[in-house]
């Protein structure tokens, strides 16, 4: 007995240290991407158009593209989503808030919207660099390298389901809300799973299955 409740106590050591160890997601610019990309702009009715230079800002996950010298952010409401490439497609989460498709199952999807770690960006800097990069405008990004980019800014995965076209937060309470009838007994016993996360992707690509 004494030797399972250390190998326990062992185990729990490592998981912790290997969490406290995770590599932080960075990004030495305001964007995801260290160069703007050729991307398609996905409208409603099955339209598109094709951007030259696009990326998404990190500091509130929107989309945004460049015209001449210009960083802008489009105001255009049919926007449903931007395609980078195929291992790179995303859909609007909210306002121009753009989140990468995970996983796919039945119209649903899983979202990953990916944006600077604001507690972190504080921690690292101050409250008031904080806010002013956070509230940065797109006509202002030129301006970025006021901020110490020696670490590059610290960044955090925030996840979504779109469910038949309605984008909710990953949240439990949420979620359970759309769960299928059906499934409510396998969802209660991922939620009794001690190895599943609602911070994993893996683990909520396998909700997917249980929407209606």
């Amino acid at each position: 007995m004494k030797k399972f409740l250390l190998f326990c106590l062992i185990l729990f050591s490592l998981t912790v240290s290997a969490q406290q160890n995770q590599i932080i997601q960075r990004s030495k610019t305001p964007f995801l991407f260290p160069e703007f990309r050729h991307a398609k702009v996905v409208q409603t009715f099955g339209r598109h158009i094709e951007v030259e230079k696009a990326n998404i800002a990190i500091n509130s996950g929107s989309f945004v593209y460049l015209q001449g010298d210009s960083v802008l952010t489009p105001t255009n409401n049919s926007i449903l989503g931007v395609e980078f490439d195929s291992a790179h497609v995303y859909m609007r989460v909210d306002a121009m808030v753009m989140g990468r498709v995970l996983a796919s199952q039945n119209y649903n999807n899983l979202l990953c919207v990916t944006a600077v770690d604001r507690d972190l960006l504080t921690e690292e800097t101050n409250r008031s660099t904080a806010m002013a990069f956070l509230s940065m405008t797109s006509a202002r990004f030129g301006d970025y390298d006021i901020f110490d980019r020696d670490e590059g800014f610290p960044l955090a995965n925030t996840y979504f389901f779109s469910i038949k076209g309605q984008v909710i937060p990953a949240i439990e309470r949420i979620v359970k809300k759309h769960i299928a009838p059906d499934k409510k007994r396998e969802f209660k016993a991922m939620m009794d799973d001690r190895w599943w996360s609602w911070h994993d992707a893996e683990s909520l690509a396998k909700l997917l299955e249980l929407f209606p």
